[in-house]
């Protein structure tokens, strides 16, 4: 019984992250959006999606090292990082317009390896 109240508190609590993931990413692209309607966001390669990207990024690392550094928050999954490096490259490919770089190719390995180490290491 214990063991299926410890399972059903680590689900609220990861439901709260996702809320907050939800809650600061619509903020962002609110933002975004706004700032390009009011034409004081400046465009990168010409556009604005650049931005929801590189508000993104940082904002799901900083939510995956609070859920690794707190006691009591639940670790951030494998898709959490995932996603992380997804936002991240594509933020970092418009910033520093790497097109025709390698980066979704060094994207993919990536997430490769951070599938592999989390397999490997997993203890239930």
């Amino acid at each position: 019984m214990t063991d299926l109240l410890e399972r059903q508190e680590e689900r609220t609590e990861r439901k709260r992250f996702d809320a907050i993931w939800w809650g600061g990413a619509f903020l962002w692209i609110g933002m975004a959006l706004a700032g390009d309607y009011l034409d004081i966001l400046p465009r990168i390669d010409g556009d604005w999606w650049p931005w929801i990207f590189i508000g993104i990024g940082p904002w799901a690392l900083m939510l995956n090292g609070y859920r690794l550094a707190s006691a009591t928050a639940p670790n951030p999954t494998t898709w959490d990082w995932i996603w992380t490096v997804i936002f991240i490259a594509i933020a970092a490919g418009s910033v520093l317009d790497l097109t025709g770089a390698p980066v979704g190719a060094l994207a993919l390995v990536v997430i490769g390896l951070v599938v592999l180490i989390r397999a490997i290491t997993r203890r239930e």
